[in-house]
């Protein structure tokens, strides 16, 4: 991990005591610590409205860190970071606090806040980033364009709720701040296997003459988790799977597949390519998404033995939502390499299994040979698995053992834990350290954003327009049956997660 600047780095972030900041990004600053990865010189401040002594905000990140860091707490190095920990009181929307904001980096620093290199985290709501970055503006905190010192601004998800808001929230933004110094967090892309995939596509010469339509039957992708909406429920409430995941994580995975060869590593030429794959899926209309879409919404079930309640159950939901836990897309890219080859996305919430799978479908081959024994075998296929378990699995077939000729699949499984350990950095520990270094090779850009949006808004349009029989699907099961009839109809079906061979070697080193 390389160390970020020579010069002070300020970071401030707003929604300091927010869930956020306690599970990802102060522990991401631990482990960074932990990795001699800040300089002596950085500083965070934590900018919220609630009434906190400095000491007290540190004893609360200190006590977050123990609970969510992946590193051991050591001493020193929780008195290093310690030193570097500040608390500054405001609301949002009060100006004064960006005056007082400005001299309190002065005071820290020891130098005016002009010098200082500044790194504003936008942790909160998304409807205060208009007046946040408004004031950052007027204080004369931030300052539009590439220069150094730098100024740069990070956002989470959502990037808006449609099209229309998240194009005016870029105009806004955009007065303040370059498209350079903006840095939108989709946390998936600093996710190992993630970044694996440009390696796996380009760096290995027995795959990429074999990534398109000749070859490939259809891709699919799963990201599910086994958990509810959690204390997220008034978010999520509002969100539904569509905005929360399909529109970010799901879109961007199906471009890292499909893109092609960019012109180098460089952050713009990779997203350019991103883009491509956006602008190049097959566009369809609102009549046409009950066809290519499925939805649901999860009832009572048990997970893991243990009862879980309906989502309509959950704090913060409403008694009478219609929004979906759930959704499943099929995609068409059109372009040379893909044209005929779906792209089948589901992700939901309550489902059996937390899982996120990358599935590459080969074509089955004119069996000659063996006709007899594949009628009914499985067809070969490449396994991406970002979470859990992180690794490579190539399905293939095999004769079983004896005097008969059976045929089975097998696959050959790479353990990513296994060959590297486990200590590599997590998303977010990765994507701090990016952003002081100012590379958003990790980060969405606008024409993503735009792309994506323009997407999904048409499938929120038709779904709107008609109310849902919800819910649909059990709590711990694989999702509604509307899903499999989406796939089915096209002669496929959705291929479940299967544990890799290395799951036990993993299970006991973590034990050990």
């Amino acid at each position: 991990m390389q160390q970020s600047n020579h010069n002070a780095c300020i970071l401030v972030i707003f929604g300091a005591t927010g869930d956020l900041t306690s599970r990802k990004l102060m522990p991401a600053l631990y482990d960074l610590e932990f990795k001699n990865a800040l300089h002596g010189h950085f500083r965070v401040i934590g900018f919220a409205r609630r009434k906190k002594t400095n000491e007290e905000y540190r004893k609360e990140i200190f006590d977050s860190i123990k609970k969510f860091s992946k590193m051991k707490v050591k001493n020193d190095v929780w008195e290093r970071l310690r030193d570097k920990i500040h608390y500054h009181q405001s609301e949002f929307r009060d100006f004064d606090g960006y005056m007082r904001l400005d001299r309190f980096i002065e005071k820290i620093s020891g130098q005016k806040s002009k010098n200082c290199n500044k790194v504003f985290y936008l942790a909160a709501s998304s409807e205060f980033f208009e007046v946040i970055v408004d004031n950052l503006k007027k204080a004369g905190l931030a300052f539009k364009g590439s220069r150094e010192p730098y100024h740069r601004v990070v956002f989470e998800k959502p990037f808006g709720n449609n099209l229309k808001s998240a194009a005016k929230l870029n105009d806004i933004i955009g007065k303040s701040f370059d498209e350079e110094q903006i840095f939108r967090i989709d946390h998936y892309l600093a996710k190992e296997l993630v970044q694996n995939l440009l390696v796996l596509r380009f760096a290995n010469s027995m795959f990429e003459p074999l990534w398109n339509y000749k070859y490939i039957d259809h891709v699919q992708i799963t990201v599910a988790e086994d958990l509810g909406v959690e204390k997220r429920g008034s978010y999520y409430d509002k969100a539904g799977a569509l905005h929360d995941v399909m529109q970010n994580h799901m879109l961007q995975l199906a471009s890292l597949v499909a893109m092609e060869l960019p012109v180098s590593l460089n952050a713009a030429d990779i997203k350019e390519e991103k883009v491509k794959v956006l602008r190049s899926i097959e566009p369809f209309s609102v009549k046409e998404v009950h066809n290519i879409t499925a939805r649901g919404q999860y009832g009572e079930g048990k997970i893991s033995g243990k009862k879980a309640a309906a989502y309509k159950d959950e704090e913060g939901v409403g008694k009478k939502s219609y929004t979906e836990t759930f959704a499943a897309l099929k995609l068409k890219i059109d372009n040379l390499r893909w044209t005929g080859v779906p792209f089948y996305l589901r992700t939901g919430k309550r489902l059996r299994e937390r899982v996120a799978e990358i599935y590459v479908v080969f074509k089955q081959s004119t069996p000659v040979l063996f006709h007899e024994h594949l009628k009914n075998s499985e067809l070969n296929m490449l396994i991406v698995r970002i979470q859990p378990e992180e690794g490579i699995s190539l399905q293939f077939n095999a004769k079983v053992p004896g005097a008969k000729i059976l045929i089975e699949p097998v696959r050959m499984d790479f353990c990513h834990e296994c060959k590297f350990g486990p200590n590599t950095p997590e998303a977010y520990e990765r994507l701090l350290n990016d952003v002081m270094l100012g590379d958003s090779t990790l980060f969405t850009s606008w024409g993503e954003v735009e792309n994506s949006w323009k997407l999904i808004d048409t499938i929120t349009k038709a779904w709107q327009g008609k109310k849902p029989k919800f819910p649909n699907y059990e709590a711990g099961s694989c999702g509604p049956r509307e899903a499999d009839a989406l796939i089915e109809k096209d002669g496929r079906k959705w291929i479940e997660p299967q544990k890799p061979s290395y799951s036990v070697l993993l299970e006991n080193n973590h034990k050990k």
